[in-house]
């Protein structure tokens, strides 16, 4: 573990958007890559060029309840209104924008770091992503998935 980096553990199939762009847009480009790469469960924000944070499903589930839950105890009037009003706030939340969002606080870290490192950030920032960059450039993320297959072999007892 200790020779192997982030670039090791690195997955390139990252779906990018724009800050600016509505959730229900963002969600329908990662309901479509889930479909080709069902693990990669995020989507990278960027403004500008710049990476800004991460979109993930819980993220975005997350803060669609919380916004369209808070919506709709407010407004409802009971038992008799409050599917429709939930579906109503709903459709108002996610016209948000993928910025207001993006989840700012993952790791950031570079090609050449350490994975032992990136993955002592993640556990600190309660991250399941890192991103990797290169400069100001995203390469791509380090998923919790492909650190637990890099020490697979290596946490195994010996026989």
């Amino acid at each position: 573990m200790i020779r192997k980096r982030a670039f090791d553990a690195l997955r390139t199939d990252v779906i990018a958007v724009d800050a600016g762009e509505p959730l229900d847009a963002v969600a329908d480009k990662l309901r479509e890559h889930l479909e080709k790469s069902p693990d990669m469960d995020a989507v990278a924000v960027m403004r500008r060029g710049r990476f800004l944070g991460v979109v993930s499903l819980r993220t975005l589930l997350g803060d669609l309840n919380d916004c369209a839950l808070e919506a709709s105890l407010r407004t409802s009037l009971g038992d008799d209104d409050f599917e429709e009003t939930y579906r109503e706030a709903c459709r108002h939340c996610m016209t948000r924008k993928a910025g207001e969002a993006a989840r700012r606080d993952i790791p950031r870290v570079a090609p050449s770091d350490p994975l032992h490192l990136v993955l002592d950030a993640m556990i600190k920032a309660d991250s399941r992503f890192a991103a990797v960059l290169e400069g100001e450039r995203l390469l791509g993320f380090v998923p919790l998935g492909e650190i637990f297959r890099e020490l697979g072999p290596e946490c195994r007892p010996a026989k």
